[in-house]
């Protein structure tokens, strides 16, 4: 099995088969081996806001008051923010750290599907906060 297979979301994963078909759905579209998984990890633990999103989903929220920046529109997607095999998911999507977003972006392009194709894709597998503005800006460049 794989380790997405073998993850959780909130409590169990394992008793949410359409969850777990869902977020299978990225492997057709990234290439997604375990040292890729791990690459992805090590980012995620090595952002500092999703680090802080990955705390918050464990041990619970503070008060969107006492949140900066970034941080609120995590907060206000709270409820579909799901932690499988210590990657961040977005429903279905991974959350994409900081330090990867241009690769991604990279990956996005590579088809030159034009911006709406372009973000349709990416909307099918990945999330971060502007996205779709981070697309508009490389496929115009």
């Amino acid at each position: 099995a794989d380790t997405l297979s073998r993850a959780f979301i909130k409590d169990k994963v394992e008793d949410d088969p359409e969850m777990l078909n869902m977020v299978h759905m990225i492997t057709k579209y990234l290439p997604v081996s375990e040292r890729r998984m791990q690459q992805f990890r090590r980012a995620t633990q090595d952002d500092f806001d999703l680090k802080l999103v990955f705390k918050y989903c464990k041990e619970g929220w503070p008060h969107k008051s006492k949140l900066s920046g970034i941080l609120k529109k995590y907060y206000n997607l709270q409820a579909d923010i799901y932690i499988v095999d210590d990657l961040l998911f977005l429903s279905n999507k991974l959350i994409i750290p900081k330090q990867l977003r241009n690769e991604m972006l990279n990956l996005i392009h590579e088809a030159h599907l034009g911006i709406e194709k372009c973000k349709n894709r990416a909307r099918e597998v990945m999330y971060w906060p502007g996205m779709g503005r981070d697309i508009e800006e490389i496929v115009k460049n």
